[in-house]
């Protein structure tokens, strides 16, 4: 389990990173409100995935 809980929280900070990229540099030419949108999402969805990591790595100990 510890392993997966790493896993998860290396997946939830790529997507945070992904979402920050998306937001700031915008590389498929979105409009402002859909680039913040697709920035939020990703970001919504990376804190989630980190966090189920975080608590399946402290239940192992």
């Amino acid at each position: 389990m510890f392993f997966i809980g790493k896993t998860l929280e290396l997946i939830g900070m790529a997507l945070l990173g992904a979402g920050l990229y998306i937001g700031c540099i915008n590389p498929h030419g979105l409009s402002e409100g859909k680039a913040m949108g697709a920035e939020m999402g990703s970001l919504i969805l990376g804190i989630l995935i980190f966090f189920v990591g975080r608590t399946l790595e402290k239940r192992q100990s």
